[in-house]
């Protein structure tokens, strides 16, 4: 799977930071800075890797997108996207929303390698991918794999997760970070087994991020309510803007599309 040339190679191996640019990135909703209670930029560190290792990275990242995952992904996979997401949900009344803390970051290399021997990768052909694609131990934020590869390590809690949903008649879906749980029935009882079934499997979970509502939610930047999908205040009150408009556009065709395929 790697081309990269074993100089290279051992030059990764030897000093990873070199072949990365770091800096504090401001994080953004709906093209605004967003801020902390005290009124401050909110940062996430970006490792963004140079030319010689951005290639190399892609590289694996055309390979990895052939393995298949659960039907409930929708970030980073190919033909998905965040308002495919959000109308899985359209029709439902009760939404419990829930964030993983520090994804990427809380992903180890050791989990990275292990994914990969699980999907059928040789011992040392995962041991070189993992290294390509990991910096401090986990998976940098700025890398072209680490989506992917984040998607590969939840993949198995996310089936489970899936599995216990259709259970109990609960539409489940996964944004990368973002778990998204709904019904038309009030769940609030199950929330507890949900949350167990998420640390039960190593991953952390950033309890100031979790919400269960009723009647409206947003979910990957959409509200849906009374199966209907609308646009945020601060996107309305910009539609005069290019991206905004073609984005908004966009919405509603998947939106009429949804409903005609779900008429059929």
């Amino acid at each position: 799977m790697l081309i990269m040339s074993d100089s290279v190679f051992h030059s990764l191996r030897q000093a990873p930071h070199q072949f990365y640019r770091e800096y504090d990135q401001s994080k953004m909703k709906f093209g605004s800075k967003q801020v902390d209670k005290n009124g401050h930029d909110r940062k996430r560190r970006v490792s963004s890797p140079i030319a010689v290792l951005k290639e190399e990275q892609q590289r694996i990242l055309k390979k990895l997108e052939n393995f298949d995952l659960p039907d409930c992904m929708y970030g980073g996979v190919r033909c998905k996207n965040s308002i495919l997401n959000a109308l899985q949900h359209l029709h439902n009344d009760f939404f419990f929303t829930v964030d993983l803390k520090d994804f990427f970051k809380n992903i180890s290399n050791k989990q990275i390698h292990q994914t990969l021997i699980n999907l059928g990768i040789t011992f040392e052909e995962a041991r070189k991918i993992t290294r390509v694609a990991t910096l401090n131990q986990s998976l940098p934020q700025g890398a072209p794999t680490s989506t992917i590869l984040s998607n590969l390590a939840f993949a198995h809690t996310a089936k489970v997760l899936e599995a216990y949903c259709k259970t109990i008649h609960i539409t489940f879906t996964v944004f990368v970070d973002d778990l998204t749980f709904s019904s038309s029935k009030c769940f609030k009882r199950y929330r507890t087994e949900i949350l167990g079934l998420i640390s039960g499997n190593k991953f952390r979970i950033n309890h100031s991020k979790i919400h269960y509502r009723k009647g409206n939610c947003e979910i990957t930047g959409l509200i849906v309510k009374k199966g209907r999908l609308q646009l945020p205040k601060v996107m309305l009150q910009h539609m005069d803007k290019p991206g905004i408009k073609a984005y908004a556009d966009k919405v509603d065709q998947l939106f009429k599309a949804h409903i005609r395929n779900s008429t059929i």
